[in-house]
């Protein structure tokens, strides 16, 4: 007996050095495929980014891992264990260990940043005092160097200090898996480039996995351990830069294309955007 629980905790151990493992997903809207088999491992402290053009099925990928929609087919696992929709959605517990910084932050408007950073402490902790929210707030404002910010409201920060606020909400619960939805988008080249410091900085210091979505080159670039590169719903391409500069052809094109002038926004980009 002692030999059979010794071989399960090893087996458990080895699924949990996969944060994320996708099988034959399958996913869509009504009666339009999007994603068509897909599969997908990250492992353990791996910045995985997912590439593609418009339509390619980026954003409906990530609504599907997250739990945010219910697969047509395939599988997802986080941390070794299936993601059961049998009740029609995910147990919370599924999703526990996760983090999400949303493409524009998705702050709420009627709270303070320090507010914002507490709530997913308040919902999944509710008998922690008032000030120990805030206290753990202040904690994951200062990973970010935001500290000085918790009485502000939204509407007060910048663009860069709005995704700063989000990436502490993310943190707010430890987690050990994050998903970034264009995290740099709509940034100027100086603070998209502080962004992904930071992020690297926490995958250090926090041994953070992180699944990352974005169209910009220097945000990949300076990410990417991995890049996974849709297509048609389906995956063309998986591996590091190096091998994407002899890979497919339309990979190619994607790391060559010259960023557009302006201010960093893709016009052609929208959080969560079904027609992605």
């Amino acid at each position: 007996m002692p030999m059979t629980t010794d071989r399960n905790t090893r087996t458990q151990e080895q699924a949990e050095d996969v944060p994320l493992r996708v099988r034959g997903l399958v996913a869509g809207y009504g009666t339009r495929k999007i994603l068509d088999g897909v599969d997908v491992e990250v492992p353990r402290e791996e910045i995985r980014v997912i590439l593609g053009g418009s339509g390619s099925g980026k954003s409906t990928f990530l609504r599907n891992v997250m739990g945010l929609e219910q697969p047509w087919a395939g599988s997802v696992e986080l941390f070794g264990k299936p993601v059961d929709w049998s009740q029609g959605r995910p147990p919370d517990d599924s999703y526990k260990r996760i983090g999400v910084l949303f493409q524009a932050g998705a702050l709420i408007s009627s709270l303070t940043v320090e507010q914002n950073v507490a709530l997913p402490l308040r919902i999944h902790n509710p008998g922690l005092s008032d000030a120990l929210l805030r206290e753990l707030a202040w904690i994951k404002l200062k990973q970010v160097r935001m500290e000085e910010a918790g009485d502000k409201m939204p509407g007060e920060l910048s663009g860069g200090m709005r995704k700063r606020a989000g990436l502490a909400r993310a943190l707010a619960t430890d987690p050990e898996l994050l998903f970034c939805d264009e995290p740099s988008a709509g940034l100027d080249p100086v603070t998209s480039r502080s962004l992904d410091d930071l992020l690297l900085e926490l995958r250090e210091t926090l041994g953070i996995t992180m699944v990352v979505i974005t169209h910009e080159l220097d945000s990949i670039k300076a990410l990417a351990d991995k890049v996974t590169y849709l297509s048609q719903g389906k995956i063309i391409f998986e591996g590091t830069l190096d091998e994407a500069a002899h890979g497919p052809q339309e990979v190619q094109d994607f790391l060559d294309r010259t960023p557009p002038d302006g201010d960093g926004k893709d016009e052609g980009v929208m959080a969560f955007n079904l027609e992605d």
